[in-house]
């Protein structure tokens, strides 16, 4: 069967399992904030601006993440299908792990400052807004990213078409790109 008529056939399934995989995909990342949260506590507050550790973990994520995304496109142009899969495995995992990281970061750092009943009158407001937003776009990363990862289970790219997989990585690190950006913000206020 030609692979573009499996794609059809599986259309609708992977719609069903797209929606499922997001509820989950959610649930961790709020489970890991949440847990992170618990174990670490929130910062004491202060009127400097500090940056979380949980933002320093965070990149760390988004590099492996984008490392992983890198190599699986590297593998799908020349159709090691397995290695294709298992690279965007783990860089939907390093997303999950980013998003869940960060929310306990952004979470820390909005807690962690002093004047936080008036906060567009100080720095912390501008960085924690920087911050807030590009999660914003991450999510819509991480979607897209898992979107991909579920056809590429579904044989939806080979060395012919993975048009899908190079938009997910470029969308990746334009935001790693934008995250350096904001982390830059950060060292400027403090």
């Amino acid at each position: 069967m030609p692979m573009s008529s499996r794609w059809a056939e599986n259309q609708s399934m992977m719609a069903r399992r797209f929606f499922l995989a997001t509820i989950v995909q959610a649930a961790i990342c709020i489970g890991l904030s949440l847990l992170l949260a618990w174990i670490f506590k929130a910062p004491p507050p202060t009127d400097r601006i500090r940056l979380p550790m949980a933002f320093q973990f965070g990149t760390a994520c988004l590099l492996f993440g984008s490392w992983f995304l890198y190599i699986s496109l590297e593998h799908v142009k020349v159709e090691r299908q397995a290695d294709f899969r298992r690279s965007l495995l783990l860089a939907l995992v390093f997303a999950v792990l980013f998003v869940g990281v960060q929310s306990y970061g952004l979470w820390g750092f909005m807690h962690g400052t002093r004047d936080s009943q008036n906060p567009q009158l100080n720095t912390h407001g501008f960085v924690f807004m920087f911050a807030a937003l590009h999660a914003m776009h991450f999510l819509v990363a991480q979607s897209v990213l898992l979107w991909v990862t579920l056809a590429a289970y579904c044989d939806r790219y080979d060395h012919e078409y993975y048009f899908g997989v190079t938009f997910a990585a470029w969308f990746w690190h334009a935001l790693g790109i934008v995250w350096v950006a904001i982390l830059c913000v950060f060292s400027i206020a403090a």
